[in-house]
């Protein structure tokens, strides 16, 4: 035992192995209708040493976050999808069932009402599509 240290190397070891809390990398399921958005945007959150589970529709999106829902740290929408909801039909609906992530939607072409409606429902930004990729990370890293 060292004359600075009260514990010995082993009760240190053993202190550092139950105080060491492994680094989880944060989470963000990425919402598009389009698989080429998808692609592109997934390679550029995961560039930022992010993980990044897809989603092809609002439907999907919802039943991905009710199943895993502990383990979404960010959610980020398209607005305008084809098929089953729209991006902020997903803002809406995990409003109504108590499941508040932060979220962040995204838009080729939005409305000044549907931007408002964003903000009513209390989404973190609203950025126009294409992104720029250093301002899109810097909102991420922002809101992780």
């Amino acid at each position: 035992m060292s004359q600075n240290n009260f514990l010995s190397e082993e009760e240190l070891e053993a202190l550092r192995e139950i105080t060491e809390t492994p680094v989880r990398r944060p989470v963000i399921l990425l919402v598009d209708d389009d698989e080429d958005v998808l692609a592109e945007m997934r390679e550029l959150i995961e560039t930022a040493e992010i993980d990044c589970l897809t989603a092809s529709s609002a439907a999907e999106a919802l039943r991905r976050i009710t199943r895993d829902e502990s383990s979404i740290d960010l959610l980020v929408t398209d607005l305008n999808m084809e098929g089953e909801g729209s991006g902020l039909d997903l803002v809406r609906e995990l409003n109504l069932i108590g499941t508040f992530l932060p979220i962040i939607v995204l838009s080729g072409q939005a409305a000044t009402r549907d931007v408002i409606e964003a903000m009513r429902l209390n989404v973190l930004d609203f950025m126009l599509k294409p992104v720029e990729p250093a301002y899109f990370l810097r909102v991420l890293s922002r809101s992780l």
